[in-house]
């Protein structure tokens, strides 16, 4: 396939279909042709193309149905898709532009009108792509901002906690460390793009903002709490997670504040539903909360609290492990055990690492 060319996916049960296409577009653009919804994203895997042509009416999932998983799938839901079938009826066009399409193309087509039609949604995609590049280049102003206000507000709630000062630094450092691992394997990658790390990173430090509304004869209680006070304890996730949800729609990054309450409000949660604070179980749950739930713990094992000294890292490894598929995701675990170098690594060196503030380490450029 020649250089340059725009790449387009086309998804159609029917082989003739692709024929027919294939004929009008190979000249001009990369095809790479899928018979199912299933061999569209073994493609994706690979290729991401710059649009797709996707058929309504096909076996086992539909062109309805793809569309959906596309859209909220990360690396998937920007890329233009219009429906190119057979389906004529109104309520199947309404119903694919609720749910996202950029255009609907009905056969039999008249290619020079296909033609302009996929030529114009790619220049759309590039506009709108070149747009978000230069508005990139304007908030990198506002993202240092938002490090300086993470940072302060991190700082103040471990001020009040005298029971884990420092937790929130050193999970930061765990979680940037453990999300670099992620974010490279085929199972997340899809899930934790560049934009979605360097957010979650960002407000690693925050998890456990609400603690700042938890009063002090609970918050520094330098012993085991009573189910009482642990109860109360419990509502710093929801209050974490209602200071984001208030914040949303009155900032512009409205994307760091969601991942922000997501990881506030979630990571206590169980992957066995026995968490809190909504008992969600397995998938439910985040995933950007079930990784904060791992680094939070490996944290608690390996620092002194008032009733412990810390953990090795190797015992805290093992009781990771042995929460696998209880209190932790078994995936993630498998993840985490498997960069238990580089986390000892962290482990060993948090403390220059804070004092460098440099918690915010893992690159995405």
């Amino acid at each position: 396939m020649s250089e340059g060319k725009k790449k387009i996916l086309m998804v159609d049960d029917v082989a003739l279909n692709h024929a027919t296409a294939r004929d009008v577009l190979q000249g001009t653009y990369e095809v790479y042709e899928a018979l199912s919804a299933k061999e569209g994203f073994e493609i994706l895997e690979h290729v991401i193309p710059d649009l797709i042509l996707l058929d309504i009416v096909m076996p086992e999932m539909n062109g309805m149905e793809m569309l959906r998983e596309l859209k909220k799938t990360p690396a998937y839901k920007s890329i233009p898709v219009i429906f190119l079938t057979a389906d004529t009826s109104p309520e199947a066009e309404v119903e694919g532009f609720d749910l996202g399409i950029v255009d609907y193309i009905t056969k039999p087509f008249v290619p020079t009108v296909m033609t302009k039609r996929i030529e114009t949604q790619i220049a759309l995609a590039e506009y709108e792509r070149d747009l978000e590049a230069k508005v990139d280049l304007k908030v990198e102003e506002m993202e240092k901002m938002y490090d300086i206000i993470t940072v302060s507000f991190a700082g103040l709630v471990e001020s009040r906690d005298g029971v884990t000062g420092g937790h929130l630094k050193n999970t930061s450092i765990y979680f940037s460390a453990f999300m670099e691992h992620l974010k490279e394997l085929p199972k997340y990658r899809n899930y934790l793009t560049a934009g979605i790390a360097k957010r979650a990173c960002r407000c690693a430090p925050l998890h456990d903002i609400g603690k700042i509304a938890i009063k002090d004869a609970v918050l520094q209680k330098p012993a085991s709490l009573s189910n009482t006070e642990f109860d109360k304890m419990k509502l710093h996730a929801v209050i974490g997670g209602d200071i984001f949800d208030f914040i949303k729609d009155r900032i512009p990054d409205k994307d760091f504040a969601d991942i922000a309450g997501k990881i506030a409000r979630y990571h206590h949660e169980r992957w066995d539903g026995t968490g809190y604070p909504d008992g969600l179980k397995g998938e439910e749950i985040p995933l950007v909360a079930r990784i904060m739930s791992i680094v939070d713990v490996y944290d608690a094992l390996t620092s002194k609290r008032p009733y412990k000294e810390p953990f090795s890292h190797e015992k805290a490894m093992g009781l990771i492990a042995e929460g696998s598929g209880t209190q932790f995701d078994p995936g993630l675990v498998e993840e985490f055990l498997s960069v238990s170098d580089v986390i000892r690594e962290c482990l060993l060196t948090k403390e220059e690492m804070i004092r460098q503030k440099q918690y915010f380490s893992a690159k995405y450029d």
